[in-house]
């Protein structure tokens, strides 16, 4: 493909900004400009090596949903598989993961999840209020869903929204 003379500056060097700079390049021959202000790539999907250990940063992985997302990361970094320690850091990492939130001085499973060990940590009174304002979700949702707190609070009630998601989000 030949450059065009058209340049686009791209704000972040993390998975988006690295996504959105090689497509605009390969597919439209556009140069891209990436703008970081740390000195390392990858934003907070990296993962850093420290003597000899390497550690992703925060609770964040890479996931998607979307078929189309993962094809082509995918194709991009293929699966790692059994040997290829020398060119691991060309390969795409799976781990198994394991996500909570700490609420009530107790760690709860993410996603929440309707079990007894839940419903046991938040306790009956607060199970029940969850329970009854998801079911208003369910039976009157907000018609006009234009911001994150009326997301949730549709998706999962108004108590659950209160008590595990406004603090974070």
């Amino acid at each position: 493909m030949q450059l065009s003379n058209r340049i686009a500056v791209i704000i972040g060097a993390g998975p988006a900004g690295l996504t959105a700079a090689y497509e605009l390049l390969t597919r439209a021959g556009i140069r891209p400009i990436v703008l970081e202000r740390s000195t390392y790539m990858g934003g907070i999907s990296r993962t850093i090596e420290y003597k000899g250990n390497r550690m992703d940063l925060g609770g964040h992985r890479f996931f998607s949903k979307s078929d189309r997302v993962m094809d082509w990361w995918l194709a991009q970094m293929p699966l790692e598989s059994a040997g290829e320690a020398e060119t691991i850091d060309l390969r795409m990492l799976v781990r198994s993961r394991k996500s909570r939130i700490y609420f009530l001085r107790r760690f709860f499973e993410y996603p929440v999840q309707l079990t007894f060990d839940t419903l046991r940590k938040l306790g009956v009174r607060r199970t029940v209020r969850i329970g009854c304002s998801y079911l208003k979700s369910v039976l009157f949702p907000i018609r006009q869903v234009d911001n994150l707190e009326r997301f949730f609070t549709n998706r999962f009630g108004c108590e659950l929204y209160l008590t595990f998601f406004k603090s974070y989000t």
